[in-house]
């Protein structure tokens, strides 16, 4: 029965929509650990989907392929046969994997709250890690060439950040996008070794750990004291241009700049 929430993996052939699992609250696939689930998320407008993956205790969402594409009740996401998987609006695609035809077995959500779509011999064949929206979480690497970029504000403005020339640098989007803080200016920061610049960044139990690329620790940014066992901390990126470290559980909240 299509309305039956899959744990952990769904195999190729799968096509639904918001309606067949409205009674999991568009959730179809949960992770092992339940900590996160991947469906249909309702918007501000009622009658509009993501397709997104939440943390599950506090309905957080930490990605979504269509955020600019919102999608209705009755429009599918697919994987398909060829192991491609797709979201459809009205019958026109609005996100794919590029997946087709590439070998892939299964598509995965990780405890980690990565979807992953994973090939006949175990290998990762594309994740959400490396398509971040707004949100990074933990242990997921930010590398060079990825960004995040908040929602719009009222003034139809979006933030984004990157790693770039050795810096992690967030920009203000204007037709041309100006540079409006960057971490390797940030008082904050702990410098552990000097180097040649970042190349990326990963988010831990405590701190947010930015790397040279041959992986060694340069810099560091401590935004907690408290190192909590089995915690799941966020970084957001916000339509105000805040960077914000929350830990989903409490929801607390700590911001950064």
């Amino acid at each position: 029965m299509s309305s039956v929430q899959r744990i952990g993996k769904l195999k190729p052939g799968f096509k639904g929509s918001q309606m067949n699992w409205i009674d999991n609250d568009g959730l179809f696939l949960v992770s092992n650990n339940t900590n996160f689930a991947f469906g249909f998320i309702t918007t501000q407008d009622v009658t509009l989907f993501l397709i997104a993956v939440i943390h599950k205790g506090t309905s957080t969402v930490v990605w979504s392929a269509n955020r600019d594409s919102p999608v209705q009740n009755s429009d599918s996401f697919v994987f398909d046969d060829s192991g491609n998987a797709y979201l459809q609006r009205g019958g026109v695609e609005v996100w794919s994997s590029d997946t087709a035809n590439k070998g892939v077995s299964t598509l995965e959500l990780l405890d980690s709250g990565n979807l992953i779509l994973r090939g006949r011999d175990g290998s990762l064949m594309w994740q959400s890690f490396s398509h971040p929206t707004d949100t990074l979480l933990m242990n997921q690497e930010f590398t060079e060439g990825m960004k995040i970029v908040s929602s719009p504000n009222s003034n139809n403005l979006s933030y984004s950040l990157e790693i770039k020339s050795g810096d992690m640098i967030l920009y203000v989007g204007f037709q041309t996008k100006q540079p409006y803080w960057a971490m390797g200016k940030d008082n904050r920061r702990t410098i552990n070794k000097d180097g040649d610049g970042i190349t990326s960044a990963t988010l831990t139990a405590n701190s947010w750990r930015f790397f040279d690329k041959d992986k060694v620790l340069l810099w560091q940014f401590i935004f907690s004291q408290d190192t909590i066992s089995n915690a799941t901390w966020v970084v957001v990126l916000g339509e105000d241009g805040f960077i914000t470290f929350t830990l989903l559980q409490g929801g607390s909240s700590v911001p950064s700049s």
